[in-house]
Formats: C-alpha cells, structure tokens, sequence
C-alpha cells in the first residue's frame, strides 16, 4: 500500500513514518523544506510548498491513501491547515483518490456529548489564548473534509497527545468518551492511524482515539 504523507517533519507524522516503515507500508513524504532527519531508503520525498498543487499532485501520484497531520507550532501566527487541506482535497479529486484520513483534534470543530464539560471549558480557554484565527482554521480545515464528498475521507480526533515508545491498545469510535484526563501517545496514534489505513473501519466518520 502506497500513502502520502503531509506533515512528515512534526512529531507525530516522525512517529506515523516510523510505524509505518515496519507496517511496509511504501510512503511518499510531503516535507516544506529539505528534511533534516533520515528518511526510510524505500520512501519517495518530495520538496515543496503545500500551496503548490505541482507538489502536492507529485507526493499524491500514486498513493491508496493520504494521510494529513498538519498543525501549527506553539509559536505560530499564521493560519495554513486549511488552505493546505484544500489544496490536497482539490488534487485528490483530479487524481480520482477517495481515501484521506486527517488529523484534527478533540477540541477541534463541534463538541457533541461525548465531549466532557470540563474538555468544552478547556477547549474554550484554548481559543482565548490562540492567536488570531489559529482555531478557527482547524474548525475550516474540519469542515473542508466532512465537506469533500470523497468516499474515504476520515477524521481523526485525539485529546492530549504525549510521548512514548511503544504502542497501547487504543479505543476508538465516533462517540468514545473524551475528559480533561484522556490522551494518548504519538507512537499508539501513529500505529491506529496504519490499522485504520489497513482496516478502514469508519469511512465518512469523526473519529475520537484515547488510550
């Protein structure tokens, strides 16, 4: 199975490459700029910015599935989640690909109830705090994808994420239980995210995913 891969540089897309390098999964990396790190010898990477639709189509060209995990750094000011999405979304569509699995967050979009009153309060002092229009491109890059009539579209919704080495079972589902304490680690998501790639459990779907 061949992915493309956007968001290649973060943490969790180092954590996803590495799961999915042992999964044999054959990957085609999306990186902004020439990647520091080393990349697995069987993967295809491709340089360039993600308003480029010549680069997105070339890291695309291919692949099964995509797989989105893009997000701003702490220190970040300007919006680029869901412009980028949109790009991807359009050249998939060209490209006549349906599968996308994307990264967004438990405080992310809508909070139905399964969502904890303590997680809705948190979610909104996070926004407070976020600069300008830094959330509300998350909730747009959300949108775009439950918008996209692709068939394969998914998206994937964890709380707090952590660091560890080893994967944990995980529960996953539409309506899985979110609270202040849930979380999960990059390594357990980044080895769901291949399961869910091998399984494609919930097409069409919002996903939450918590240890």
């Amino acid at each position: 199975m061949s992915i493309a891969v956007f968001g290649s540089s973060g943490r969790l897309g180092q954590a996803f490459i590495r799961q999915a390098t042992a999964a044999e999964l054959t990957l085609r990396l999306h990186y902004r700029a020439k990647p520091s790190e080393e990349v697995p010898q069987e993967s295809t990477v491709v340089v360039g910015s993600l308003s480029d639709p010549t680069a997105v189509r070339e890291v695309l060209r291919g692949a099964e599935a995509a797989v989105v995990m893009l997000g701003p750094k702490p220190d970040a000011r300007v919006p680029f989640c869901a412009e980028s999405t949109k790009v991807i979304i359009e050249t998939m569509k060209t490209l006549g690909q349906s599968r996308l699995l994307v990264v967004t967050g438990a405080m992310i979009g809508g909070m139905p109830s399964n969502v904890s009153i303590g997680m809705r309060l948190l979610a909104l002092g996070v926004r407070r705090m976020a600069a300008e229009g830094l959330m509300e491109d998350r909730d747009e890059q959300e949108r775009l994808v439950r918008a996209s009539r692709l068939d394969g579209w998914t998206v994937i919704k964890p709380p707090r994420l952590t660091d560890g080495s080893t994967p944990v079972p995980v529960q996953a589902g539409p309506t899985r239980s979110i609270g202040l304490l849930s979380s999960i680690s990059r390594v357990s998501l980044a080895e769901w995210i291949v399961q869910e790639l091998r399984n494609q459990q919930f097409p069409q779907q919002a996903v939450y995913v918590a240890e």
